[in-house]
């Protein structure tokens, strides 16, 4: 069935009171990493401030801590007159406006009014506008929708896991020109892999991507829903004749790109904008240690303790890894950018035009993800938790998010291929476990 421009062109929109910004203000979503917001425990950047200016969702929003370097997330524009608190000086019990020094603690609380009559009445009437925050694996994160909504936090492997060392990204990768659902769609976009980021960085010929480099068998790949979301499941030839690699990637929503140890989000900032998060887990050896190896690709200089600390990994100042030759910026999540940017036309306000695309089988991964959208939207609108959401008891546990595992024989990676996810999950914890 041909998209239609017009409820296409609604999903884009992501402000307050929006279907899609509704369903987005149901999760917690990272808006900075630990690194960039000064006053904390951990490492920071030279560049590091108290208090910093983020924009998430459309909403203008200021983001400091307090003495006891918990972070606290308000509203830009102070209560009183308007001035921005990204100017405001951070004390002890919160922020303190520059203009008339009104004092605002992380609940919004108005705690001093300088130039009106001493009592609390007028100033307890006061409510700043203000966001909860959880900082965890080098990152904070926010949930912007109704406090009696408010879901626990979801415990990802690559945030909880302690037997290892974090890799935190800096947070400094941002699209632009491309609405967040274009981003999205890439990730159960199984072939644009193979042909944007594969073929076109090494020169070689793009042939048919059902079969292998030696005419091996169709390559097997399947998309199912899963509680959390959605996953692609793939059996992927190499260039060694006889081995595969099992591959599965999820799209966790709203906006997450996950496997067992790693998850990205991509959150919106506004209507056309996306900014990239992300964080790594890497478990220690048998012999408690990181390898020499993975430190120098990480760009590590020691082990850490169990848990941390959160290392900057060198991948997002080249966008993973550089793909020379190809004609675009190098680097996946800057191939994409300019690739999703081509797709806007002018005469639709650099949005592209929906109805005149034409999609195939190799499209049912993006056609999964626009139906899963819509479901969440009226889930939403129906007083229901979107998908992902836990309550209650399970929501103590780790998530557990299947990943991949590397140089399996067809027999091997056919059974983990028509293996139950429940079941899939068990057997890809213990063959990751041995490795």
């Amino acid at each position: 069935m041909p998209l239609n421009n017009r409820e296409m062109d609604e999903l884009f929109k992501l402000g307050p009171g929006t279907p899609s910004g509704e369903v987005f203000r149901r999760y917690w979503l990272p808006v900075e990493t630990s690194a960039n917001l000064d006053g904390g425990r951990g490492p920071v950047r030279p560049s590091a401030k108290n208090p910093v200016r983020v924009k998430v969702l459309g909403e203008n929003l200021v983001l400091f801590r307090d003495a006891t370097g918990k972070p606290g997330l308000l509203e830009e524009h102070c209560s009183h007159r308007g001035t921005s608190l990204v100017y405001g000086r951070v004390e002890d019990e919160g922020l303190r406006c520059l203009y008339h020094g009104w004092l605002y603690d992380r609940d919004g609380n108005c705690l001093d009014m300088p130039a009106e009559p001493p009592g609390r009445r007028f100033r307890n009437s006061v409510k700043h506008p203000s966001y909860p925050c959880v900082e965890v694996g080098g990152l904070i994160f926010a949930y912007l929708g109704p406090p009696e909504l408010q879901p626990p936090f979801p415990r990802y492997p690559a945030l909880f896991r302690q037997d290892g060392m974090r890799v935190a990204g800096k947070g400094n990768r941002i699209q632009k020109s491309n609405a967040l659902l274009q981003t999205l769609d890439n990730v159960l976009d199984v072939w644009h892999r193979e042909v944007a980021h594969g073929w076109f960085k090494g020169g070689e010929p793009v042939h048919a991507l059902h079969h292998g480099y030696n005419g091996d068998p169709a390559t097997p790949i399947r998309f199912e829903t899963t509680p959390w979301g959605a996953c692609y499941v793939t059996l992927q030839n190499t260039r060694t004749p006889g081995v595969y690699e099992y591959h599965e990637t999820h799209a966790l929503f709203p906006c997450q790109r996950a496997r067992t140890d790693t998850i990205n989000w991509a959150v919106p900032m506004d209507d056309h904008t996306t900014r990239w998060f992300g964080v790594s887990f890497v478990p220690f050896g048998p012999d408690g240690q990181i390898s020499d190896a993975v430190l120098r690709r990480l760009h590590a200089d020691t082990p850490a303790d169990a848990g941390g600390p959160f290392y900057e990994g060198w991948f997002e100042d080249v966008g993973y890894w550089w793909n020379t030759g190809h004609p675009l910026r190098q680097g996946p999540i800057w191939e994409d950018e300019a690739i999703m940017s081509t797709q806007g036309r002018e005469e639709r306000g650099g949005l592209p035009d929906f109805e005149k695309m034409t999609f195939g089988s190799s499209d049912r991964g993006v056609l999964l993800m626009h139906k899963l959208w819509d479901e969440q939207i009226a889930r939403v609108q129906d007083g229901i938790d979107p998908v992902g959401i836990v309550r209650g008891a399970e929501s103590e546990q780790i998530i557990p998010v299947p990943g991949q595992v590397a140089f399996v024989d067809r027999e091997e990676g056919m059974r983990l291929f028509n293996t139950p996810l429940e079941e899939r999950i068990a057997t890809l914890a213990e063959k990751v476990q041995a490795r």
